[in-house]
């Protein structure tokens, strides 16, 4: 096999293939690195009613990965068996399988994802300890694991006459409006 053969139909295929795929990731990869935020997980065409598999499959990342893997392997299949139908089979399979790698890859990286918000309901039934006194009728502040992470919330007795000094521990027992905590005296 001579250069030349590369210029001849089936070779230009998978060159351009392989070319389209790398120049795609090399942008995104750019993108990403410059800190510019793009979407191109596909899931924008999930807001139309559409949440099946095949448009969370499909996205940037997985198409250049099946352009460039894929072609890659099934241009390297024609040229050692000179026979294209292995080579588009490969391409196929090869491309298919490196672009189902990505979306796993991808789907699983989302799963770590978490928008950063303490939802104060879930430190009901919490033990806490008081931060800040809680005197008669006015509100004080607690110590208390939510989420994973110490926070620090306003909270306001049970018992309207009741006072905790501070390294008193206590048990969250509702969210008041605003998100005040209300508390009394831990068992």
């Amino acid at each position: 096999m001579d250069f030349s053969q590369f210029f001849e139909w089936p070779y230009i295929i998978y060159s351009l293939m392989i070319f389209t795929g790398f120049l795609i990731f090399a942008i995104q990869a750019f993108i990403s690195f410059i800190g510019v935020g793009i979407e191109t997980d596909g899931d924008g065409l999930s807001d139309l009613g559409s949440s099946d598999f095949s448009v969370r499959f499909i996205s940037l990342m997985t198409v250049a990965s099946f352009a460039m893997v894929g072609g890659t392997f099934g241009l390297y299949a024609n040229i050692k068996s000179d026979s294209l139908i292995l080579g588009i089979l490969v391409t196929l399979i090869v491309g298919s399988g490196m672009a189902y790698l990505v979306y796993k890859i991808k789907s699983t990286l989302y799963k770590l994802q978490s928008n950063g918000i303490v939802k104060i309901s879930n430190a009901v039934g919490k033990t806490a300890k008081i931060y800040i006194t809680i005197k008669p009728g006015q509100a004080g502040q607690i110590e208390v694991g939510v989420q994973g992470r110490r926070k620090y919330l306003d909270a306001v007795a049970k018992d309207s006459s009741a006072e905790y000094a501070t390294g008193t521990l206590v048990k969250v027992v509702d969210v008041k409006d605003g998100g005040v905590l209300v508390v009394e005296k831990a068992d």
